[in-house]
């Protein structure tokens, strides 16, 4: 059986189905790792809030790599042990060239994602499935004023989730990001670009934490589904890609795995690593 360190899962539609449950076969391997002292590290472009308190309180579950990369939290210790971020000027030089148009400016700071109250109609104008639509709803820490009243006031910046209505909102993102050499972004649904310093990768991040923790690479793994999850998926001794995930990204993996629905991380690392689980 292979050696086995660390396991690094992108959340949605990767450790998490559809309808952004957990599935059974996945709550069992929690157990089963923690077991064995195997750490599983949510590594998303959620905020650390985000994750879900099942997953936050498991005993295998003691670091998160939220924002893309541009945190890398310790659980046990309550505090961010690496931050990539945006520098506030930066966010509202963006800002100021997308505000004319209908366009969801969600800046990530302070374990959580900050959105401007007036501009919360457009969640329901975007062109996003509907399970999305209401975790977005939900899971947003909605503010008065606009990001020059309140950007300030927060903590570093470590993403940017820029949702619009329409071509022209994306194609003024695309000009704007691609023209400043300090941020990326990538493209994780019909209607939304994240956008982080480009020192923030999950692939830079699961490196660092591997480095940090002594996980030798060739004995850690790394599940995603979508283009936020490449350099990680490069990164990792082993690289998977969900059944589910987008044809581009499966065609870098090391190996396939089944679809987050059906718990495909379970069944993918019971196959390869862990053989049967134990009772």
């Amino acid at each position: 059986m292979a050696a086995l360190r660390a396991v690094f899962v992108d959340l949605d539609d990767t450790f998490l189905a559809p309808d952004k449950s957990i599935p059974a076969a996945n709550v069992q391997l929690m157990d089963e790792l923690a077991r064995r002292g195997i750490e599983l590290v949510p590594c998303t472009g959620r905020h650390v809030g985000g994750v879900p308190e099942q997953m936050r309180a498991h005993p295998c579950v003691k670091h998160v790599v939220a924002s893309n990369g541009g945190i890398v939290h310790d659980l046990c210790r309550g505090e961010d042990i690496r931050v990539v971020d945006i520098p506030h000027r930066t966010v509202l030089d963006l800002y100021h060239g997308l505000r004319a148009l209908p366009i969801i400016f969600d800046a990530f700071a302070d374990g959580k994602a900050y959105s401007e109250q007036a501009r919360k109609y457009l969640f329901d104008q975007i062109d996003v499935p509907e399970g999305l639509r209401r975790y977005l709803k939900e899971g947003r820490t909605f503010l008065e004023g606009t990001v020059d009243d309140w950007l300030e006031g927060v903590g570093p910046v470590t993403k940017l989730s820029l949702f619009f209505v329409g071509q022209k909102g994306a194609c003024a993102i695309r000009t704007l990001v691609n023209a400043d050499p300090s941020l990326y972004y990538v493209q994780t649904s019909a209607a939304n670009y994240e956008t982080m310093n480009v020192g923030a990768t999950k692939g830079a991040a699961l490196t660092w934490l591997s480095a940090h923790e002594g996980w030798p690479l060739s004995e850690v793994v790394a599940f995603g589904d979508n283009n936020n999850d490449v350099t990680m998926i490069e990164a990792a001794g082993d690289g998977v890609v969900m059944q589910n995930g987008e044809p581009q990204v499966k065609d870098l993996a090391d190996h396939i795995a089944p679809p987050a629905a059906a718990g495909g991380v379970a069944l993918y690392l019971r196959d390869a690593y862990l053989g049967a689980p134990r009772s």
